[in-house]
């Protein structure tokens, strides 16, 4: 492991870099052009720091008076104007609850101190956050989802833009009702999303739509004549390569005639809406799927599930479902291998029973900042349902992901 040194405090220590990244359109993109392809890279992680506690640990850095519930988890990072922006989900329950909250704070010293920026109260569920910087504006985007905990009703995904100190403007619907937005991109001078719709979690045959969208200004969208995947998929995580091709896991919980639990996507530089995607599903499954590039190397971050292979045998849906909720998990860094077009696990971060709503933000050429949520570390072997009604809840944690030369 890495030097024993406060992960906020890594952070700060990068802020003219970050800052530099700031001033540019393609930031990640420029990242890239200082790794050097020719060289091996190994991964490693800073020791974790604690941010957010909820019921089981104190939160002593976020500011007095936002209230902290017991399950914390759906969170973003967003860097924009010398500015780290951090948001959260809590709540009550891991399930939809009208008394879910999403806290947004925002810090000039990297995490070392928070300010208070902005609190959503829907009066119903809120979930899938996401901060985008893009041609002098930062954006928020967040679901509204139902009530009733038993259930998945995404009703609208909205989008607020920042105006100035502590100061969002009004919500403005974003895509069709119902429609999720899973990850957004700056990429090429303009931002991608990939997004879901359809009948997710339903017992019957899955009818689900995967789109990819593409917007020059930030505000408007474009969206292709079909969609990129119908079926069982959900949430898809993306990036491009160092040729600009796209690259996409997906998660296929819900099944359809691939199969049950992931694909590894493809699609050249210039038919990006043409996804060449197995006919068999990987029976893997990575949930919270999120995406990153290093040099010309393709990770994920997801969820593991520990001790089963989600996909495997003829099995009833619920059944599947059951046995899934039942075992351990954790979340995990993986390697894409192209050539194979698999997916190669590498090793777990610190996680335990319900886990992995990974955010990440690029710091540097071979830096990281990772954001993770998990239920109480010292009950490793405690399932993934468990974890979601303990009493003690989940909590949010920052650590840097390093890649550095492999024989160094």
């Amino acid at each position: 492991m890495l030097k024993q040194i406060s992960i906020l405090t890594t952070v700060a220590m990068l802020a003219p870099a970050l800052a530099f990244a700031a001033s540019s359109l393609i930031q990640d993109e420029r990242w890239d052009t200082l790794v050097d392809p020719s060289i091996d890279y190994v991964a490693t992680y800073t020791p974790i720091e604690w941010v957010v506690g909820g019921a089981y640990r104190k939160s002593p850095k976020i500011p007095a008076g936002i209230k902290i519930d017991r399950s914390n988890n759906n969170l973003a990072l967003g860097y924009h104007e010398g500015r780290l922006y951090f948001a959260w989900r809590t709540a009550p329950i891991h399930f939809a609850s009208e008394k879910a909250l999403m806290h947004i704070v925002s810090s000039r010293d990297f995490g070392q101190s928070w300010v208070h920026e902005h609190t959503i109260r829907l009066g119903r569920d809120v979930r899938e956050p996401f901060f985008i910087s893009y041609k002098g504006d930062l954006y928020f985007y967040y679901l509204e989802l139902g009530k009733n905990f038993r259930k998945f009703e995404p009703r609208q995904t909205w989008v607020i833009r920042r105006q100035g100190e502590k100061q969002w403007s009004r919500p403005k619907p974003w895509g069709k009702p119902g429609e999720i937005a899973w990850e957004f991109k700056v990429r090429r001078d303009q931002v991608w999303v990939s997004s879901y719709t359809g009948n997710h979690y339903s017992t019957n045959d899955s009818k689900m739509e995967v789109e990819l969208k593409v917007s020059s200004d930030g505000q408007t969208w474009t969206p292709h004549d079909l969609p990129v995947y119908r079926g069982g998929v959900s949430e898809v995580g993306f990036e491009f390569d160092e040729e600009n091709n796209l690259w996409a896991v997906t998660r296929n919980e819900d099944g359809d005639s691939s199969g049950f639990g992931s694909h590894v996507a493809f699609a050249d530089i210039d038919r990006y809406w043409r996804w060449q995607i197995p006919a068999k599903s990987n029976p893997r499954r990575y949930d919270s799927p999120r995406m990153f590039r290093h040099g010309d190397d393709l990770y994920l971050i997801a969820r593991r599930d520990v001790g089963g292979v989600f996909g495997n045998g003829w099995q009833n849906k619920l059944v599947r479902w059951y046995k899934y909720w039942r075992r351990p998990k954790r979340t995990a860094l993986y390697r894409i291998d192209r050539q194979k077009r698999e997916v190669v696990h590498l090793f777990d971060f610190p996680s335990a029973g319900d886990t992995s709503f990974p955010s990440i933000l690029r710091t540097g050429p071979h830096s990281y900042l990772i954001a993770n949520y998990t239920s109480p570390l010292k009950f490793p072997g405690r399932s993934w349902m468990w974890g979601q009604v303990s009493p003690q809840g989940t909590q949010i944690y920052f650590t840097t992901l390093h890649f550095a030369p492999k024989n160094k």
